[in-house]
């Protein structure tokens, strides 16, 4: 029985103390409490000193007991925008909290309400250096491999961006050169994405990241007989040609392979470019369809006869 009359009593103190605790902070107040403010979004040109992101605003927030008592002990980090939250004045910046009281409030790291904040206005030390805006420059060793040609220049995403740094080294930039390891090209698109900072961490750029575009097409080839053509040849004269039929080997997309007939292809030979009675000549091949990208003939040369 004794045991139980000590065990007891402190047991009924703690759930009373419990009950009081509970019913007394789960309440809502207005309390005063400090915000940590940290600035984000900060632009590449500018570099704000490590103090400012100290900066401690005291704000009037409605919240439970609870909340409180939580706020006061550990406090709580409000990221706000730079761009949207400091302005500027004889150029010099500053930050109000007043200004920007509906951007607090709009917060999602924010669980209780924001009633009001002192107008006061505070400077923001930053540093500002040069920006200048520098064309892209793609130096990348690229191959193409398993019958892939190019359909056009590789490109970024970007032609030009906007780097910070070393005001000496910027004013003397003229080109920003992007470079890695060889580039393996095995499909229609071919995509690389690069980070500027990375490459060259002496300067900032406002759009770090960018990507290479490699769009490229297979390849196959095809073949088609044709009867060679004879233009300017004089009316007093026969002029017979060895072989009279060739094989035109051309090479196209797979995709545009279908497309592709007889009459896209001319064999040619200019008698005005025949110098004498038995000769060889190599005759000019015309390509009708764009879809044909080149080709060779079989044999690479004609005999041409001339019988007077």
């Amino acid at each position: 029985m004794r045991y139980k009359k000590y065990v007891g009593f402190p047991l009924v103190v703690i759930v009373v103390a419990s009950l009081w605790f509970i019913s007394k902070y789960k309440d809502v107040y207005k309390e005063e409490i400090e915000f940590n403010v940290n600035f984000i979004n900060v632009p590449e040109d500018v570099v704000v000193n490590s103090t400012v992101n100290q900066l401690k605003i005291p704000v009037e927030i409605s919240a439970s007991g609870f909340t409180l008592i939580w706020e006061k002990t550990f406090g709580n980090k409000l990221n706000l925008d730079f761009k949207k939250n400091t302005y500027s004045r004889n150029d010099s910046l500053f930050f109000n909290p007043s200004k920007s009281l509906k951007n607090m409030k709009r917060s999602k790291e924010i669980s209780y309400e924001i009633l009001n904040v002192e107008d006061q206005e505070v400077s923001i030390d930053v540093k500002r250096f040069d920006s200048k805006r520098v064309p892209l420059v793609n130096e990348f060793k690229i191959e193409y491999s398993s019958n892939f040609v190019p359909l056009k220049e590789p490109a970024f995403t970007l032609d030009s961006v906007t780097v910070t740094g070393n005001d000496t080294a910027v004013a003397e930039l003229k080109e920003i050169r992007v470079t890695g390891k060889p580039i393996i090209v095995s499909d229609s698109i071919t995509s690389i994405n690069i980070n500027l900072n990375e490459k060259y961490p002496d300067l900032r750029f406002e759009n770090p990241n960018i990507s290479l575009t490699i769009a490229a097409t297979q390849m196959t080839e095809g073949s088609i007989e044709s009867y060679v053509q004879l233009v300017n040849a004089p009316s007093n004269v026969e002029v017979k040609l060895i072989p009279e039929k060739v094989t035109v080997v051309y090479s196209t997309p797979i995709a545009q392979f279908d497309k592709i007939d007889n009459s896209d292809v001319r064999v040619i030979v200019d008698y005005n470019k025949v110098n004498d009675l038995n000769t060889a000549i190599i005759p000019e091949v015309r390509l009708i369809n764009s879809n044909m990208v080149s080709s060779r003939i079989l044999p690479k040369q004609i005999q041409v006869l001339t019988i007077k």
